[in-house]
């Protein structure tokens, strides 16, 4: 079954010649996730593992699966309390060593690591649990918009400081560099890669959220971007004080790299709701043979109190060098997360549960089109 969708959206009159080459969205077929273990919805993030499998880890639904991409079943699962009582609360997951995973946990200080083979029942898939040792000054960030990932023999976490709030305007020059290496047994190793001048400096003040994108390759390099400074840089893991190549990012139809800046802090108090003009920001670089995809989330900076997320995806090519971008937004509630690319096919994990009834994995590919 084929299930043709387009969809556009409107905007202003645009200099095409400035712009990358537009990318029109079509949507092939989908087919449902069945579930044999929890219950998934707002997944935080998703990752094509292989040609057959999904990986998808929720930090709200407290879980970790695997799906079969043709048939939608689940292969695999931990959730909550099922693996030696562990408390999971999943801030981010390596997935390159599948079906040995990693998750770390920004609140317990821990990176768990299990056995997802299907062979293996409930109950028998941990593996270890890693204790970390970051410096006194130094706290993980709880929620999924954490930086994590492991080479052969350090994991890399990001590094937050503990001496003021993510909304103080001293945050960034307080943390100074963003990633911390550790050894396998969770010793702290070094910081490294400092936050750009304009964050450690800045007078005003930003509202919380995700500032920058990473990403990893299977050839140990680490991709990082602040997207404001319209760049990407990538280094290798073993030497994150050389920058091996700058990526520019090309001017866009939809996405704004200007940071709105704000003249007051923001109130972090529970229980209340204040919209503030946020920074657009992308996913985690999705990486293929021939590039890497990413996935934006766009908050109408004119319109703050808006709520959903619009999306939209850039593409990059490494061998011809060149951009590419959807012409079309989306709402990104009724699209969902992309987990990889491979041949031209984009997967996409649509689990939220807010739109529809029913969760789906989805295959598209992105069709070159004239303006």
């Amino acid at each position: 079954m084929y299930l043709l969708l387009t969809l556009w959206s409107c905007g202003e009159k645009t200099d095409y010649d400035q712009l990358p080459q537009a990318l029109e969205l079509v949507l092939i077929d989908s087919v449902e996730i069945i579930q044999s273990n929890g219950f998934l919805t707002k997944p935080s993030d998703a990752t094509l593992i292989n040609d057959t499998l999904i990986g998808v880890e929720s930090f709200h639904s407290r879980g970790v699966w695997v799906f079969d991409i043709r048939s939608g079943k689940e292969v695999s699962s931990i959730t909550n309390g099922q693996e030696k009582g562990i408390n999971l609360l999943p801030t981010k997951v390596h997935w390159f060593e599948y079906p040995m995973v990693y998750v770390f946990e920004g609140t317990s200080k821990k990176i768990h690591q299990f056995n997802l083979s299907k062979e293996l029942e409930v109950g028998q898939k941990h593996v270890n649990t890693i204790s970390l040792a970051p410096p006194n000054d130094i706290r993980f960030k709880p929620l999924m918009l954490g930086l994590f990932s492991k080479d052969q023999d350090h994991f890399f976490i990001e590094h937050s400081t503990n001496q003021t709030t993510f909304t103080s305007n001293k945050f960034y020059n307080l943390t100074d560099k963003l990633i911390g290496k550790y050894d396998l047994k969770g010793n702290f190793i070094e910081n490294s890669i400092s936050f750009p001048h304009e964050l450690r400096e800045m007078n005003k003040f930003i509202a919380p959220g995700k500032i920058f994108t990473s990403g990893f390759t299977h050839h140990q390099e680490m991709m990082i971007s602040f997207p404001f400074t319209e760049s990407i840089s990538i280094f290798q893991t073993d030497n994150l004080t050389k920058t091996l190549e700058n990526i520019s990012f090309p001017k866009s139809r939809h996405f704004i790299y200007d940071i709105p800046f704000l003249e007051f802090e923001v109130e972090n108090i529970p229980g209340t709701l204040v919209h503030h003009p946020e920074p657009h920001y992308f996913s985690d670089f999705k990486v293929y043979e021939d590039g890497f995809v990413l996935q934006s989330f766009m908050k109408d900076q004119k319109s703050p109190q808006a709520t959903n997320n619009m999306s939209h995806i850039l593409k990059y090519n490494n061998i011809e060098k060149t951009w590419s971008e959807t012409i079309n937004s989306f709402k990104f509630l009724d699209f969902g997360h992309i987990a990889g690319i491979k041949n031209d096919t984009l997967y996409i994990v649509d689990a939220a549960l807010v739109s529809k009834d029913n969760k789906y994995i989805k295959r598209a590919i992105l069709k070159p089109i004239e303006e």
